[in-house]
């Protein structure tokens, strides 16, 4: 009795492992056919992802240099606005 179960427990054992074993090979195998679509989706995806950061970087230059250098119009209007604040507070 005690030794049928052993043997139940072996063959049990033995049929996971070989089960295993299968899986295993199968999906190496599968990683080996498909690794080129993957190099080539994963190139895909960096490219994107580095043209977005491209997009974003030069958007910030511009309005970094809209910023930076106001037009002519905008710089009397600042300076307008600096003396009616310094007239206003001086009256105060």
């Amino acid at each position: 009795m005690i030794f049928d179960g052993f043997i139940l427990m072996v063959v049990g054992m033995l049929v996971v492992y070989f089960f295993l074993i299968i899986m295993n090979t199968i999906i190496k195998m599968l990683s080996a056919s498909f690794r080129e679509h993957a190099l080539q989706e994963e190139k895909m995806i960096l490219d994107e992802a580095e043209a977005k950061r491209r997009k974003k970087r030069e958007k910030e230059m511009k309005k970094a240099v809209m910023t930076a250098s106001p037009s002519a119009d905008e710089a009397s209007r600042m300076t307008a606005v600096i003396t009616a604040a310094l007239h206003a507070h001086a009256t105060r």
